[in-house]
């Protein structure tokens, strides 16, 4: 298990950084090369206050008002900060939003910034309530018409995403960026595996921000932090300073994830699991208050595309519009692994607040829509498509051979072996330390200090479109009980560079698939299913990639590697030995990799030049 002090320096600078505005914006460090950003210049505010919140904690609040007539209402956006408002309102457009007619409210969550309280836990149930809360108060208030738009950017979108759960007539719709609707296995866990990194550096930067012992010890150093602002009238930060030694008793997300493997594990003394935080534990929610939402992802931000497919997904009739893109975490810069860096996003920053706006107004009018619209990597090319994957698509199997991927299965079984290197790494600019604020850059990977297992395909004759979920079917056996497998699809270009496309990832103990509903894989991650490896025993591991979508050209090749740990993101699995595997890879149970394609199709019906 890797802890901070064995991070890239650029990781470490990217998370410390969290206590000067937030996680959910691009910071400098060494990965950080071209940022685009929304204004810095903010609208004046017109209040800060405490408002009571769902557990009669004091919530701090700030407002800003948008210049209207005097008798005039005006529809009211919320947001919840995690950080601290104060930071957290310079990445939501606020300027543009006001001069839009729209009223923002941006307020501290219950045991963080200035706000009282203690975290039980992130996304709690009180946390989400407090959203409501808000909502209800802002609705009231004489320069409101009584509408709300809930409006969130990473762990302010996974408030703002579960507030449309709660069915209040406040909430009218929902604007959802960079989220993860399963934290477990979109964030913390994806196939099971414990995402280290991001659990002890983010864990570790937002407990010391929600202590501040520096502020509770001398008032003189909380002006210092951005995260903490007094309300109006609090000026010496009484108020304020009381507020953090509630937040002293609050839970600690770093801690508190060591003792968790399965998505059923209790949090510590608490009766509810991380799994259980998010949308996708909240369906049948979600489709009863029928919020409108648009929600926003991207193919190299950790979990948050398949995330927002499955957000669609879920919500069945709910107007739900989904676009992903081939970005930063918050779209604030590019992050096509086929284009060189640096490069600016797509669409632009200006662009994305016209598109957040154009759905507000429509969505508070009736007009919200169902829709796909994604980026197709290695091209400027958007596609729309109401349902996932899109028409057309069918998966191409390739079975995998001693080196390399074919077509036909071979007719006898031959045995590849394959030591694991935990030395394996996919660095420290991956879609993982995106979520910290570092801009996705696979330009130097694999490095060549490491060695994974490699299969590639023939040239490709003609071009195509993959648009999905790459499936990964292994037979092989081990000579550990514990283990973890790490896929990874990327396409080798005529010039013979590799470019990254995808990865998924299982802990082999976690391999049972309870079955397969429509082709999708159903595994459960409880510990009811755990079936560890019998050691030197051949078993089936089956596992999808995250869903992306690239132009695979005609002379580009596939490329499938294989690797038992990420040295710098995951745990390590197991803790002690070097497992040796043997991959099948000929015969009745070859291993092989499903790719969903379709010909390619310029101009297709479909395809949107608006983004």
């Amino acid at each position: 298990m890797y802890g901070a002090r064995s991070l890239p320096l650029g990781i470490v600078a990217s998370v410390l950084a969290l206590a000067a505005i937030s996680a959910c914006a691009p910071v400098a460090g060494p990965a950080v090369r071209h940022a685009d950003y929304p204004s810095a210049d903010l609208p004046q505010r017109a209040h800060s206050l405490y408002v009571q919140g769902s557990g009669g904690d004091r919530l701090a609040v700030d407002l800003y008002l948008p210049r209207r007539a005097a008798n005039e209402r005006v529809p009211t956006l919320v947001v919840s900060s995690r950080y601290g408002r104060r930071g957290e309102v310079k990445v939501h457009f606020a300027n543009e939003w006001t001069q839009r007619g729209y009223a923002l409210v941006v307020f501290d969550s219950v045991g963080s910034g200035a706000s009282s309280g203690v975290r039980e836990a992130e996304l709690s149930d009180t946390e989400i309530a407090d959203v409501g809360a808000i909502s209800r108060w802002a609705a009231s208030q004489g320069w409101s018409n009584g509408a709300v738009v809930l409006m969130g950017l990473s762990y302010s979108a996974d408030t703002a995403d579960l507030g449309t759960t709660l069915g209040d007539p406040a909430i009218r719709a929902a604007i959802v960026r960079s989220a993860e609707s399963d934290p477990y296995r979109h964030l913390f866990f994806p196939g099971g595996v414990a995402n280290a990194m991001m659990r002890d550096l983010w864990g570790s930067a937002v407990a010391g921000k929600d202590r501040s012992v520096a502020c509770i010890a001398d008032a003189a150093a909380c002006a210092g932090m951005v995260h903490i602002g007094p309300v109006d009238g609090d000026e010496d930060y009484a108020k304020a300073r009381t507020a953090l030694r509630d937040h002293l008793a609050n839970a600690r997300l770093d801690t508190d994830l060591l003792g968790v493997t399965y998505a059923d594990d209790p949090l510590p003394g608490r009766n509810f699991s991380i799994a259980s935080m998010g949308t996708v534990a909240r369906a049948d929610a979600v489709r009863k208050a029928r919020v409108p939402a648009q929600v926003w992802g991207s193919w190299l931000d950790a979990g948050t595309a398949q995330s927002a497919l499955e957000r669609f997904a879920l919500s069945k009739g709910v107007p739900v519009e989904v676009r992903i893109t081939a970005a930063s975490h918050g779209a604030y810069a590019g992050a096509d692994p086929f284009k060189p860096q640096p490069q600016p996003p797509v669409p632009s920053v200006q662009r994305q607040f016209d598109l957040l706006a154009d759905f507000a107004d429509r969505a508070l009018s009736g007009a919200a829509t169902r829709a796909i619209r994604y980026a197709i990597l290695g091209t400027d090319v958007w596609r729309q498509t109401p349902v996932w994957p899109p028409v057309g698509i069918e998966p191409r199997r390739f079975y995998l051979g001693e080196s390399d991927l074919r077509g036909d299965a071979g007719a006898s079984e031959i045995v590849v072996s394959y030591k694991v290197d935990f030395n394996a790494t996919t660095g420290s600019a991956n879609r993982w330390t995106a979520n910290n604020g570092v801009i996705p850059d696979y330009a130097g990977w694999p490095g060549r200090n490491a060695s994974l297992a490699r299969f590639t395909s023939a040239p490709f004759t003609q071009d195509f479109e993959l648009a999905g979920a790459p499936r990964i079917a292994l037979t092989l056996s081990s000579t550990h009980e514990d283990g973890a497998v790490f896929a990874y699809l990327a396409v080798q270009r005529p010039d013979g560079r590799l470019v990254y496309l995808t990865e998924g990832m299982l802990r082999v103990l976690h391999r049972r698939v309870r079955e397969e509903d429509g082709g999708a894989l159903q595994r459960s991650f409880r510990r009811a299913d755990v079936q560890p490896m019998v050691p030197g025993e051949m078993a089936r591991i089956v596992f999808d990639a995250f869903p992306v979508a690239a132009r695979i050209g005609a002379g580009d090749r596939l490329v499938l590697l294989l690797a038992g740990a990420d040295r710098d993101t995951f745990a390590r699995y197991p803790t002690t030995g070097d497992p040796i595997w043997s991959l099948d890879v000929g015969g009745a149970d070859a291993s092989f990799i499903d790719i969903p394609l379709r010909p390619w199709s310029s101009g297709a019906a479909g395809e949107t030049q608006g983004l």
